[in-house]
């Protein structure tokens, strides 16, 4: 009899392996993105780069991510972005189902300790950035004359004025002694083009190369280029625009040298990092893996780079988490005496 209950006892306990086995199986084979929503918050408005990059990132990203989930955008802006990321630090959950896509003016605000910041990128894990070639400062022709002229200022249209293109207008002030004000306060980079068509400012940059056709038909000339940071230090043009002037070529012998070369660089080269898509703090390592697979699929897809060119300009490309995040950490480290010169120009020229 104890024989025969053992036997039983056996065979039920191969009976519940063989089910669990089956259960397992099953909940491996389905993939965890499967009938979820995810959620790609923008902290500008419609109509600007981060914004167009956001909803391309959705779009294909339900195409590459195990499961097909649905991808929604939604646009939180305020502050210069930081409204969006203040609330992403302190409500996203690590559950792989909110990302952040910014510009680098997050990164700047965190750099240079900008008032209202209150989140850490550093803790952020990295699912990879588009990098973009960098922006180009446009004027209408009649008004060059009047940059570094006497008499009532030119004006230039910000968000918050810690946009990584806004370092050409305060060291040109600083160095180049342009004659400028700043207005501040616009939602985005829609808004200010707007303004700009519109006469409401009079300088404009932008790194979108939809942008440039419709300005240059409209009688407004590049006269300047931000330019992407070398490794050398020095600052390479837009293959769109050889014969626009870099901003340090722009200086030539004014450039300056130690810490306010240093802010600049910091400033201006924050581009080089790319546009990040973030997801939450303490996602965990097998979800962000997912995240990053799916995201290096986006460089093989013919059909993603071809939008990517159309929205972004020649010689977008994506970086990995591998190559972003390392440019990311230098960034956002960075000497006091170089935040402290940064928040001077702030102080001087927009008053903040």
């Amino acid at each position: 009899m104890i024989k025969r209950h053992k036997l039983y006892w056996v065979a039920w306990c191969i009976g519940l392996g063989f089910i669990t086995t089956v259960v397992s199986s099953e909940a491996q084979e389905t993939p965890y993105y499967k009938d979820k929503t995810v959620r790609i918050i923008a902290g500008f408005p419609s109509g600007g780069g981060v914004d167009a990059e956001a909803r391309l990132l959705a779009k294909f990203f339900e195409r590459h991510i195990p499961g097909n989930p649905s991808v929604l955008v939604q646009n939180m802006p305020g502050a210069g972005g930081m409204v969006a990321t203040n609330w992403f630090e302190q409500f996203a959950k690590p559950d792989g189902l909110t990302f952040h896509y910014t510009s680098t003016t997050s990164i700047n605000q965190q750099v240079f300790g900008i008032e209202g910041a209150k989140f850490d990128l550093r803790q952020w894990p990295l699912v990879g950035s588009i990098f973009r070639q960098t922006s180009v400062g446009f004027i209408h022709p009649d008004k060059l004359t009047r940059l570094a002229a006497a008499g009532a200022p030119l004006k230039v249209g910000v968000r918050a004025g810690d946009e990584s293109w806004n370092a050409i207008f305060l060291w040109g002030a600083e160095f180049l002694n342009w004659n400028l004000t700043w207005v501040v306060g616009y939602g985005g980079g829609g808004e200010i083009r707007l303004a700009f068509r519109r006469g409401e400012t009079d300088l404009f940059a932008t790194a979108v190369l939809t942008n440039f056709t419709e300005l240059m038909s409209e009688g407004f000339k590049p006269f300047v280029q931000q330019g992407t940071l070398a490794s050398s230090g020095s600052f390479q043009k837009r293959p769109e625009f050889p014969a626009v002037p870099t901003f340090d070529e722009m200086l030539g012998a004014k450039r300056p040298s130690g810490v306010a070369w240093q802010a600049y660089v910091s400033w201006a080269g924050s581009d080089s990092a790319g546009r990040p898509l973030y997801a939450a703090p303490k996602t965990p390592a097998h979800i962000m893996k997912i995240l990053r697979d799916a995201f290096s699929k986006l460089k093989a897809d013919k059909t993603f780079q071809a939008e990517l060119l159309r929205v972004t300009g020649e010689d977008s490309n994506l970086l990995s988490a591998q190559d972003g995040e390392p440019i990311l950490r230098q960034l956002l480290t960075t000497s006091s005496e170089v935040r402290d010169y940064s928040n001077m120009l702030m102080k001087k020229y927009l008053k903040r």
